[in-house]
């Protein structure tokens, strides 16, 4: 089952760092959903500011690939799920929830419903969520959160559209598992201690991540990032798909880019990559961080 699951992981990782399909769907209406409600009342232990916080699920991921983290937000006081924007196959992009300016620390969760789309369409529909979130909601500055591929759309498309004025200004990252040299290093013979005492520059560079590199200039300005790297201590350095170096390797693509850049690990059964985004710790460390 383990081996069935893993090369389901490999052919989808493969779909998805390719191009896109023929069959990707272009966004062509865009729909707004919003009932009436009281704003949520915030702990005074958290900063409160407008920058609204989007999450994003990974490959043959959804709603439960963030439900979890964003729970624990609003049941800490630290923010408040104001949106949840869905992306249909059929082009139509559908916000749905409570919005007002005014309304402080807003979540906002994004939901492909093609979960298995190339990641040139995940961008393409990501970039366009942020351009209707400042266009249409007045969202000036954002925070993202995002899963396994999910964390991998986050920062491409802050790469391919770092200078785009129609998007809100990025300014903190949370990744969680992200895959971003694949799956290099999967079976990795150095003890965990000895991967996280080298250096972020990845052994091998795969096609996508050297695609990344020629980007990092795009990049913009002054984001933090939090990195949260998972190893299930079973002796070969990964979360069960992604090895500890490709989760590292986005340190060096955007080192000297980002304003702080905080490595988070986690072991155990509690750190595979299915469970880093129900993991209580890592929660609470993204509250920490954001908030």
């Amino acid at each position: 089952m383990l081996q069935f699951l893993l090369l389901a992981f490999v052919i989808g990782t493969a779909v998805v760092l390719i191009g896109a399909r023929n069959s990707d769907p272009k966004i062509t209406k865009v729909t707004s959903q919003l009932a009436p409600t009281s704003a949520a009342r915030l702990s005074n232990q958290y900063q409160k500011t407008k920058t609204a916080t989007i999450f994003l699920h990974g490959y043959n991921g959804g709603a439960s690939s963030t439900n979890y983290l964003i729970k624990h937000a609003e049941k800490s006081g630290a923010a408040q799920k104001a949106l949840v924007v869905h992306v249909y196959k059929n082009g139509v992009m559908a916000f749905k929830g409570y919005w007002h300016q005014s309304l402080k620390n807003p979540m906002i969760q994004v939901i492909f419903q093609d979960n298995h789309a190339t990641q040139k369409a995940q961008i393409y529909w990501l970039h366009q969520v942020l351009v209707q979130l400042k266009s249409r909601y007045g969202v000036d500055r954002y925070n993202a959160v995002g899963h396994s591929l999910g964390a991998n759309d986050i920062v491409n498309q802050a790469l391919k559209y770092g200078h785009d004025h129609r998007v809100p200004t990025l300014n903190k990252i949370v990744t969680i598992g992200g895959p971003f040299d694949g799956l290099t290093g999967y079976l990795n013979a150095e003890t965990e201690r000895q991967v996280r005492q080298m250096t972020a520059k990845p052994i091998r560079f795969t096609s996508h991540f050297a695609a990344m590199l020629k980007q990092r200039q795009n990049f913009p300005n002054n984001v933090k990032m939090l990195n949260v790297i998972g190893d299930t201590n079973d002796g070969f350095n990964n979360d069960g798909y992604v090895g500890v170096a490709s989760a590292r390797s986005i340190g060096y693509v955007l080192k000297h880019k980002l304003a702080t850049y905080k490595e988070q690990f986690y072991s155990g059964s509690t750190a595979a990559h299915c469970a880093l985004n129900q993991n209580p710790r890592v929660a609470k460390a993204m509250i920490s961080f954001l908030w």
